[in-house]
């Protein structure tokens, strides 16, 4: 495998492959064949990973990274349930042009699951940020990799 980051595939298709991110089999400006995010290896590689996707505008890159029956609670506490509904929730986050960065403070990790506190900051179009200590469940699938099972990016409400 070439270390370019695309390259000319047979009748005219593009392979790209973005550092640590899926891959696209392109033919024209069409996504022919999408390749789901190898998932994380260890916790310690998700939040820079779940950056990356939302700040490239790649929602299914971002959705891969997180459990099929995943957790986000809402600034108010709320629990958004399920895959279904984070996507929603991711889609509407990249929709606004917003750009996070993550900053981890603290990383605890048994052999199947993690738990990870730090920052997060969400900077607008416009410039404005705002930060929120947040905390993230991670767990080991069956096939080995990490992927987010609770996230409560704007903390958990009550503690």
């Amino acid at each position: 495998m070439s270390n370019r980051s695309s390259w000319e595939w047979p009748l005219g298709a593009r392979y790209h492959q973005h550092a640590g991110a899926p891959c696209e089999l392109r033919r024209g400006g069409a996504v022919i064949l999408y390749c789901p995010l190898v998932p994380a290896m260890s916790p310690s590689e998700l939040p820079a990973a779940f950056a990356d996707a939302v700040n490239r505008g790649d929602l299914d890159a971002a959705v891969d990274l997180w459990s099929p029956d995943a957790v986000m609670v809402s600034a108010s506490g709320e629990p958004i349930e399920g895959l279904g509904a984070v996507r929603g929730a991711l889609q509407a986050l990249i929709g606004s042009g917003v750009k996070i960065r993550i900053e981890v403070a603290s990383m605890h990790a048994s052999a199947g699951v993690a738990l990870a506190s730090g920052t997060l900051t969400i900077t607008s179009p416009d410039g404005f940020s705002q930060s929120s200590d947040s905390v993230v469940a991670y767990e080991r699938g069956e096939d080995g990799g990490w992927r987010i099972a609770i996230d409560a990016p704007w903390g958990l409400p009550g503690l």
